[in-house]
């Protein structure tokens, strides 16, 4: 039995049949080469929200060094899990950014200014907030469809994943 995702036979397997309705053929069954972990659970560890201390980073940089190329089931959410990680990251920054600046700048010029970068600082949390939750669903469907043996590709960075792992 190959190690490889999807089966080098094509669509349909050369025993018949079709792949299960919403995911494709599931990965080859196995654990990992690490862990021991059944590759279902090694790829839905990528998408554990990042609040909990990053441990999605960690299991996908540990999967990407230590998991095959052959196994691109579990690179693939690895690698997806690691971008996903990083768009938050980088829109924490920006945040924190914004923030920063509203406050020097409202700091600088006086009551007025301060009630203004109040008003905007007020404003951005909100934003914040917003695109926070949509990352923590966008996280926990990851988690679902991983755990579920699909190949779910997140817009844009979906992509990139695939070419990558």
């Amino acid at each position: 039995m190959s190690n490889q995702y999807p089966p080098p036979g094509g669509y349909p397997p050369p025993g018949g049949g079709y792949p299960p309705p919403g995911g494709g053929y599931p990965p080859p069954g196995g654990k990992t080469k690490t862990l021991g972990l059944d590759y279902n659970v090694a790829a839905m560890l990528c998408y554990l929200p990042a609040c909990l201390c990053c441990v999605d980073l960690i299991f996908c940089i540990l999967w990407l060094v230590t998991e095959p190329k052959e196994n691109r089931f579990i690179r693939f959410h690895a690698m997806q899990g690691l971008l996903l990680f990083g768009v938050g990251f980088v829109i924490g920054i920006i945040f924190w950014i914004l923030r920063t600046a509203l406050f020097v700048g409202g700091s600088t010029m006086g009551d007025a200014g301060a009630l203004g970068a109040a008003g905007a600082g007020l404003f951005l949390v909100v934003i914040q907030a917003v695109i926070g939750l949509a990352l923590l669903i966008v996280h926990i469907m990851g988690c679902i469809k991983a755990y579920n043996n699909e190949m779910w590709k997140i817009p844009v960075i979906g992509n990139i994943a695939e070419k990558n792992s």
